[in-house]
């Protein structure tokens, strides 16, 4: 992928997931991106914003993307775990269709890999209905691990679901551009990048996860061969920015943002 034949780029919502969705929204507008994440269900113990039904932020935000022309690219996070029920999930999708957004972040933490591949054989259809795909995110502290993980998952999930790759967690899951280039193009529909020092390497899964949720830089920041990663993608393949660097105040951050994955490009 280079500039001339580049997707669109986004700014994904752990970069701004201290701001509440409607702020993040036109902050990135006037930034310049052309489409946002946004986080609908927390991943953690983090605060959650009130975008599940019919709230006041849900309409605002609505508001704010309609005024704005941005796209809501994808809405997070659809977690696969033993305690999630369908109902819940499903309130996750509602939430994406009700925000106009393309895809569904999916992790899993479910180790039962027949009880996940039921739910996901569920899950994708009841997000196509709402206009959804599935992204499955591999991660070395969850269930899918691997790209191979990934594409292995997606390529037995009866309906609409893609891989989406990141590039911290492709360097910490001992992947390269070589194996994202090696893909079916059609595995693949956004990517997110960030940055990091690759050495040393977590000591252990918590540290891992710990570097995913606070520890990640700007693209150039660090020294992951993101040159590579981008010329490892099809052409045309949406970019997002995921760098929660909090340091700096919203709008700033937005512009840091969107410059360091401007200059990630090949």
């Amino acid at each position: 992928m280079d500039a001339s034949t580049r997707g669109p780029l986004a700014l994904s919502a752990l970069t701004v997931l201290d701001a509440p969705p409607p702020d993040t929204v036109v902050a990135a507008a006037q930034a310049g991106f052309d489409a946002i994440g946004v986080r609908v269900f927390p991943a953690g113990d983090e605060p959650a914003w009130p975008l599940i039904g019919d709230t006041p932020m849900m309409r605002e935000t609505k508001r704010r993307l309609a005024d704005t022309g941005l796209t809501c690219w994808d809405i997070e996070v659809l977690r696969l775990r033993e305690d999630k029920t369908l109902t819940e999930q499903l309130s996750i999708l509602d939430a994406g269709h009700e925000l106009g957004a393309r895809y569904v972040l999916v992790n899993v933490n479910d180790p039962d890999a027949g009880r996940r591949l039921d739910r996901l054989n569920v899950l994708a259809p009841a997000a196509a209905e709402r206009g959804l795909t599935l992204a499955v995110e591999f991660m070395i502290f969850t269930e899918i691990r691997t790209l191979a993980d990934a594409v292995a998952l997606v390529r037995q999930i009866e309906g609409p679901a893609v891989v989406l790759p990141d590039s911290l967690h492709l360097a910490r899951s001992g992947g390269s551009a070589a194996d994202l280039a090696a893909l079916d193009p059609a595995l693949l529909a956004y990517a997110q990048l960030c940055d990091t020092i690759a050495e040393p390497a977590p000591a252990s899964t918590a540290d891992a996860l710990a570097e995913a949720r606070a520890g990640r830089r700007f693209p150039g920041d660090g020294d992951l061969p993101l040159t590579d990663f981008v010329r490892a993608l099809p052409e045309g393949l949406a970019l997002g920015v995921e760098a929660p660097v909090r340091e700096l105040p919203l709008a700033e951050r937005c512009v840091a943002a969107l410059a360091s994955l401007r200059r990630s490009l090949p």
